[in-house]
């Protein structure tokens, strides 16, 4: 008769439940610029930048085609001082032209927020959200003025597009819910947006995972 000692049970659970691998970049919308830069430097002009505040969000859609659970999101961004509060927010999208439901966010396709402290001097910033993305579309945005946060400073545009991202924004002079596509309004790019987290298994794969583990230790414990 095959002995399972307690340590072999936590083996085998290990093996009947999905695990997740480790952490990854789910969505990157275009590359890191130089960071560093100041909202003195943005304000002459020779750098591009979008407002980020409690009049202006800015963010991208993006598409998960497997099972995932987030662990950050983040940016490129400034504030005009640091230790400025931004919010971040993952927004569940019924398709690619999809937009979020409200202007406050306050709607149940919120799917969770994280808080950033965003430095004067810029930097890539995250903060942590986490949660379980089915297959879909999604965006995730970036402001000020809601989820008590309350920082001014701006997102860079000075890395480059990946896959040709789909840029959106709120402003509250806009109708409606207030939120765009940044294309429309101007040449707006190379903005650096990021989720990061990693992949959930099919079921398939972790029974295999789990069965194969059984049978090893079987094995093990009749050589023994």
């Amino acid at each position: 008769m095959y002995q399972i000692k307690a340590g072999t049970f936590l083996l085998l659970a290990m093996g009947c439940f999905p695990y997740i691998t480790s952490a990854e970049i789910i969505y990157e919308s275009g590359s890191l610029g130089l960071t560093g830069i100041t909202m003195a430097e943005l304000s002459s002009q020779t750098i591009s930048s979008i407002n980020a505040n409690n009049f202006v969000f800015a963010g991208a859609r993006f598409q998960i085609d497997q099972a995932t659970k987030t662990t950050r999101i983040g940016g490129h961004f400034v504030a005009e001082q640091g230790g400025a509060t931004f919010f971040g927010a993952v927004v569940s999208l019924s398709d690619e032209a999809d937009f979020p439901d409200t202007a406050d966010l306050s709607s149940s396709d919120v799917l969770g927020v994280a808080q950033l402290i965003i430095p004067d001097s810029s930097d890539e910033v995250f903060g942590n959200l986490s949660l379980t993305l089915q297959t879909g579309w999604y965006a995730v945005v970036f402001g000020s003025g809601l989820f008590e946060t309350s920082g001014r400073g701006a997102v860079l545009e000075n890395g480059l597009d990946i896959n040709s991202p789909s840029y959106i924004g709120w402003e509250i002079n806009v109708p409606d819910t207030g939120w765009f596509n940044l294309h429309e309004i101007g040449d707006f790019e190379n903005h650096h947006f990021v989720v990061e987290g990693a992949i959930i298994p099919e079921p398939a794969t972790t029974v295999l995972l789990g069965t194969c583990g059984v049978l090893l230790l079987l094995k093990r414990r009749r050589a023994v």
